[in-house]
């Protein structure tokens, strides 16, 4: 079993855009999500990505006026975002997100954390510590918006487990599912077609199964204020303003 960096670096990377799908469909989600939440650059003008990829949210957030620090680990998501957006403003940075701030300014209007990216950290107590420290830089009101897989509520059993994720005449991409106590192992089985007949690569890292209602629990103990909360076929989607007054017994360190 690879690290969450490893398996990107080395399996999903390289082939992020055509899972993806083209990028103009695939970014219309959070383009419509930002629309819906109104987001607009404030006093800071600045918008921090966590886990960038190729720029899904980073794109849409720069062309809505945001100056974007877009951070992620793997090198060639990162590169192709540097491609993708010319003369943006966007700088991309390398760095584990729970390091954030070492590359931003002190304050940000805006802290996303998209896709499954929140599920990629280590344990629940890394969830808290990000927490605290995205309440330490957020302007007030600022928001911080953030996606991620819910694992605990309904979780999957026998062949639903096997989600195929993409495919057409030259590859295809099947995720397996294996449940743990606190985590999911996640396969991602990928066929490739060459001269010589179809090859299979499999690389499997592990997500934590973040409770939504755990999560809710800790930002409203950190002085955060509900804004959406909403679940779409596995989805949450989950936005919260602050108040910039950090929360006794809030965890930064």
């Amino acid at each position: 079993m690879a690290d969450v960096r490893t398996h990107y670096d080395e399996h999903l990377g390289p082939i992020y855009d055509w899972m993806a799908g083209p990028f103009e469909t695939a970014s219309m989600q959070s383009t419509q999500l930002f629309e819906e939440l109104q987001l607009q650059p404030g006093d800071a003008g600045v918008a921090v990505d966590l886990g960038c990829g190729h720029g899904l949210q980073a794109m849409p957030l720069a062309k809505r006026g945001f100056r974007v620090v877009a951070i992620d680990l793997c090198t060639e998501l990162l590169g192709k975002l540097d491609v993708r957006a010319d003369t943006l403003p966007i700088e991309t940075v390398r760095a584990d997100i729970l390091d954030f701030q070492d590359h931003t300014p002190p304050r940000v209007d805006l802290v996303v954390c998209m896709g499954d990216t929140l599920t990629h950290l280590r344990s629940l107590d890394d969830v808290k510590v990000l927490i605290g420290r995205i309440v330490s830089v957020l302007v007030p009101g600022g928001l911080f918006v953030t996606t991620f897989r819910d694992y605990v509520s309904n979780p999957l059993e026998g062949d639903t487990r096997f989600i195929p994720v993409r495919s057409d005449g030259h590859r295809s991409l099947t995720c397996f599912l294996e449940y743990l106590d606190d985590s999911v192992r996640v396969h991602d089985l990928v066929h490739e077609r060459s001269p010589s007949g179809w090859a299979l690569t499999v690389s499997s890292y592990e997500k934590l199964r973040l409770d939504p209602r755990w999560l809710t629990e800790i930002a409203r103990e950190s002085g955060l204020q509900i804004v959406l909360e909403r679940t779409t076929r596995g989805l949450v989607t989950f936005a919260v303003k602050s108040s910039n007054e950090v929360a006794p017994g809030t965890c930064t360190e």
